[in-house]
């Protein structure tokens, strides 16, 4: 198992979350070996995402979906690039 955590600095944190929930969620589902996928809004516009996967192909794919997604449908409320962690899930 392989996951992907993913931190942006937002704007709009709720106009992004809104965003997610309406697209994204449903882009990243169709990522091949997909588990589970959950957010946290950090608050004083800090935004993460905690993406797990079968594979560590599943993990590197969805970085190119959510890069992808985010210019695509939030560019104007994203400050720069994502910071990412990821790697293999090592407790459960």
């Amino acid at each position: 198992m392989y996951a992907a955590i993913r931190r942006y600095k937002i704007s709009k944190p709720e106009e992004f979350t809104a965003k997610v929930n309406d697209s994204f969620i449903n882009a990243i589902r169709r990522v091949p070996g997909f588990i589970q996928y959950m957010a946290i809004n950090e608050g004083d516009g800090w935004w993460a995402s905690v993406s797990v996967f079968e594979t560590a192909q599943g993990m590197a794919m969805s970085d190119r979906v959510a890069a992808q997604w985010v210019k695509q449908n939030a560019g104007k409320l994203v400050r720069g690039p994502p910071e990412i962690t990821e790697g293999p899930v090592v407790v459960k």
